[in-house]
């Protein structure tokens, strides 16, 4: 199995686990709303298909159990911050075709999610290959690169 395959795996992984805990602590902070003054009553509001995780949290907070529609919103909404398009730029020597630009961007999704905006731009002074941009991470695959680095490597020697 590549690492792209382990990371689009749990990245699914992820998602689901989210959304199962999002639903059971907004059914817990709408027990709370309702009334429930209980581990139990929230839990029973909740489900059985609540995550272990939630459920140790709403037995932790037990004597403050006003608190969960706070964390539940908290929980949103880094859930949703978590989720939110990333910026990919890619740049190359030479204008890519349509085919080119496609498998590039199947590769940059396969590798961090469809959650991706990829744009595409020209620097001549690449003389070749591509320069990824994704978030905090570059990839500097350029001839030009590649040719300073035998440079450097040639005057150290």
């Amino acid at each position: 199995m590549t690492t792209s395959d382990a990371q689009m795996i749990a990245r699914a992984i992820q998602e689901a686990l989210n959304g199962a805990t999002l639903k059971a602590l907004n059914a817990a902070a709408e027990a709370v709303r309702g009334g429930a003054t209980s581990v139990d009553a929230v839990n029973a509001k909740m489900g059985a298909d609540a995550p272990r995780e939630v459920r140790n949290a709403v037995a932790a907070l037990a004597s403050n159990l006003g608190v969960l529609p706070a964390v539940a919103k908290a929980f949103e909404q880094a859930t949703q911050r978590s989720t939110q398009t990333l910026d990919a730029s890619v740049t190359s020597a030479e204008t890519l075709s349509d085919a080119e630009q496609a498998a590039v961007v199947a590769d940059l999704h396969g590798k961090y999610g469809e959650g991706l905006a990829v744009s595409f731009d020209v620097d001549q002074s690449l003389i070749g290959g591509l320069i990824v941009r994704v978030g905090d991470q570059v990839l500097d695959n350029s001839l030009r690169t590649r040719l300073s680095a035998v440079q450097r490597s040639m005057l150290n020697s």
